[in-house]
């Protein structure tokens, strides 16, 4: 059996990250770049205009009332530009060129126009007050975003605004997840005597999803030895992270470890004192990873959070695989004996944290509702209310 932190730093150790490809900035959301993006252009390209308003040069404006004779108009997208000389304004738009010769953008709340020139009510106007200085976002050959920068939808915006249309990313892993428990109902199905509705399934597909992974294989095995070697053999051979869900633990029909063993899967660790999800396992095969997770659903979730997610992040090429971890003052006090680290469903509301209800490995309602995991050492066992504990943030 190995500790938490143990089993963290061996799954980082035997986890290599997939080669580059590239792909169009609009398909890469969810992915990790593998390169340093150089910015072409500037942002913006020219001194741009902030508010609707008269461009002028700001030393001209004396005092409140000051009036300046109009001497034409800049509008978005427009290429000819009046120059602005002393004692006139040119009418402008916001996201428009800033003519030359205006040192200064006066918002036209402040001001008022009529017969050919406009009253600046304001005083002082400031050098350079409403004018977005041409790479003020950014400047031309700059680097825009790292490696190892995930892709969001607003990366795609700053993207797509440099006329940056495809980028270097690490490709995303296949990954095949195997059900197993001969008391699983699938969906639709009339529930029997003894058995129950499959869902580790949705919910692990669901988080692979929101990791930007799509490409996920389910299948399903009884509880049987040959059957169990058969459904990980197939998904060993195509997939590049195989997650199994259920039959890892020490009963007569818990076949997993067994059938990896005689697949010839490399165990790096099996079993972590922690609660919940003491019967974790993690492998290889060559380069592919194998995670058997528990099946109870709430230690299967936080195995994935604490231990799956990082390894494919980290196959993603992020740099910071783990959740963000924070410290926060726990709401109520909590207790707990024995000799493992203990993993509680949490929610973070304002500056603290609140352990839930619910905190057996088969209740998954609590975790409908987590904002957050909260970690507890077995060091830590005793903790009483506003006592600092340690939280990692679960993904939006």
């Amino acid at each position: 059996m190995v500790t938490v932190n143990e089993a963290k730093q061996r799954i980082i150790a035997n986890t290599l990250t997939l080669p580059a490809v590239r792909i169009p900035v609009a398909e890469a959301v969810g992915s990790y770049l593998s390169e340093d993006v150089i910015s072409p252009i500037a942002l913006p390209p020219f001194r741009q205009s902030s508010m609707d308003g008269y461009a002028i040069l700001h030393s001209d404006v004396t005092g409140s009332g000051t009036s300046l004779r109009l001497a034409g108009e800049s509008k978005a997208g427009q290429a000819e530009l009046p120059v602005v000389g002393a004692g006139m304004a040119v009418r402008i738009f916001t996201g428009a060129p800033v003519p030359e010769g205006a040192t200064a953008v006066v918002m036209q709340e402040n001001t008022t126009s009529a017969d050919g020139s406009v009253q600046i009510r304001e005083f002082p106007v400031v050098e350079g007050k409403n004018i977005r200085r041409e790479g003020q976002q950014i400047a031309r050959g700059a680097v825009a975003l790292r490696a190892g920068t995930l892709i969001s939808p607003g990366a795609v915006g700053f993207l797509k605004g440099m006329n940056v249309n495809e980028v270097a990313v690490h490709s995303k892993p296949r990954v095949g997840l195997l059900v197993t428990g001969d008391e699983l109902l699938k969906a639709g199905e009339a529930l029997e005597p003894g058995k129950i509705y499959e869902s580790n399934s949705a919910m692990l597909q669901a988080a692979l999803a929101q990791a930007g992974i799509i490409e996920v294989s389910i299948s399903y095995a009884s509880d049987d030895l040959d059957a169990t070697i058969t459904a990980l053999g197939a998904l060993l051979e195509e997939y590049d992270v195989v997650l199994a869900s259920g039959g890892i633990s020490v009963g007569d029909y818990d076949f997993v470890g067994t059938a990896l063993e005689a697949l010839g899967a490399e165990t790096i660790f099996y079993k972590v004192r922690q609660k919940p999800g003491k019967p974790l396992l993690f492998g290889r095969m060559g380069e592919k990873l194998i995670f058997a997770l528990p099946g109870n659903p709430a230690s299967s979730l936080v195995c994935y959070y604490e231990y799956v997610l990082p390894a494919l992040r980290k196959i993603m090429g992020s740099e910071e695989p783990f959740l963000r971890s924070v410290r926060l003052p726990l709401r109520h006090a909590y207790r707990f004996d024995g000799e493992r680290d203990e993993f509680l469903k949490a929610r973070v509301e304002g500056d603290e944290v609140v352990s839930l209800d619910g905190q057996e490995s088969f209740v998954i309602g609590s975790f409908a509702v987590a904002n957050a995991i909260i970690y507890l050492p077995v060091e830590q066992n005793r903790v009483e209310a506003g006592e600092l504990v340690e939280v990692h943030l679960l993904p939006l």
